[in-house]
């Protein structure tokens, strides 16, 4: 089974892969800083890092490379414009071999490795990780690295008492597909109108939207998105047989990695009856077709390169990638998150 990359918030991940959904500041004034209304600046210090070292300012919702700065004497320093804030990045080296997830604000921001690993820096100057501290501290402190019914339950506080932080507003984006439409309005409801009109406000009111639960047994929900060549595609007019509705992206590691498998069941199967339908999260059209060619993907491929926002994996609950599911002949759903041996056995039974 491929590994799944979790993008709600659990504990024993929150310093990883779920930090930079999270980590978010309180909604506030725009105040105008000594490096411009919407200027950052950054200068940090690293430990025992060579000279040349190259750091890069990736933002963590587009994935869009914004800067790239040296390190000399284990020092650097990066500043820029930002179009909204506070806005998260991952700091990082080219391989990801250091890394750190981090709100950048106007005004001067200082990191601090000097005497502590790269990923545990000493960050001042930013109000996101001074509002988000006591939270992360929180989350630390649980006793059970797996008690995610508690790491919840703080989540689901903060919010209802923090309607203007946005933590919030990215915690509930985040929540969203665990916690369902009731639960996810009954929070967003009360959010202040940053929040509302912050990336993550707008994703929660998609999902208010367009989400409806999927279960086994039901039937399929109809989306229109294009392929490659620019035409749209409904997914009602390729079913029929039976076929796997999968949502992946090119940057997804144990996407690409499960690629060869699922190339060898479509193989295996096409000639009974059998289809794929590969949802892309993807933002960059040249990514995503490079991925099809490179992994020699001949199914029908879709994306609307909205990334997270894609329209028909708000509509399906995905949080997660990769992620499927399964449709009989008639539409309706027989499996969801199947993947091997699993899938296999799920297909020929369907064939029968």
């Amino acid at each position: 089974m491929a590994p799944r990359v979790l993008s709600v918030l659990k504990r024993k991940m929150i310093y990883t892969v779920l930090l930079p959904v999270f980590v978010i500041l309180l909604a506030c004034s725009h105040q105008v800083s000594p490096v411009g209304a919407d200027r950052f600046m950054l200068t940090g210090k690293t430990r025992s890092m060579p000279d040349g070292t190259m750091l890069y300012l990736t933002e963590t919702l587009s994935n869009k490379e914004v800067d790239s700065m040296q390190i000399i004497g284990n020092t650097f320093q990066a500043q820029g414009h930002l179009v909204d804030w506070p806005t998260n990045f991952y700091l990082h080296t080219k391989d990801y071999a250091e890394y750190v997830s981090l709100w950048l604000e106007p005004g001067h921001m200082t990191f601090d490795a000097s005497s502590a690993n790269f990923r545990h820096a000493i960050i001042t100057g930013s109000q996101t990780h001074a509002e988000a501290s006591s939270f992360l501290e929180a989350i630390a402190n649980i006793e059970s690295e797996d008690d995610t019914e508690q790491t919840e339950r703080l989540a689901m506080e903060f919010i209802r008492t923090h309607p203007g932080n946005r933590l919030s507003a990215s915690m509930l984006a985040g929540y969203s597909p665990e916690w369902g439409n009731k639960k996810v309005k009954e929070l967003y409801e009360p959010f202040t109108l940053a929040n509302k009109e912050s990336e993550y406000g707008k994703r929660i009111l998609q999902y208010i939207t367009f989400h409806k639960d999927h279960n086994i047994g039901d039937h399929y929900s109809d989306f229109e998105i294009k392929n490659p060549e620019g035409q749209l595609m409904k997914l009602s007019d390729h079913l029929g047989n039976v076929t796997l509705l999968e949502f992946w992206a090119s940057w997804c590691g144990p996407c690409r990695r499960q690629n060869p498998d699922l190339l060898q069941t479509y193989r295996k199967y096409h000639g009974r009856g059998f289809d794929i339908v590969s949802v892309s999260l993807d933002f960059s059209q040249a990514d995503w077709v490079k991925a099809i060619e490179q992994d020699s993907l001949t199914w029908l491929h879709v994306s609307d390169l909205k990334g997270r926002n894609n329209l028909a994996g708000i509509m399906y609950g995905v949080n997660a990638i990769p992620d499927n599911y399964l449709f009989d002949r008639n539409g309706v759903i027989i499996g969801q998150y199947l993947w091997g041996k699993d899938l296999e056995e799920a297909i020929e039974k369907s064939l029968e």
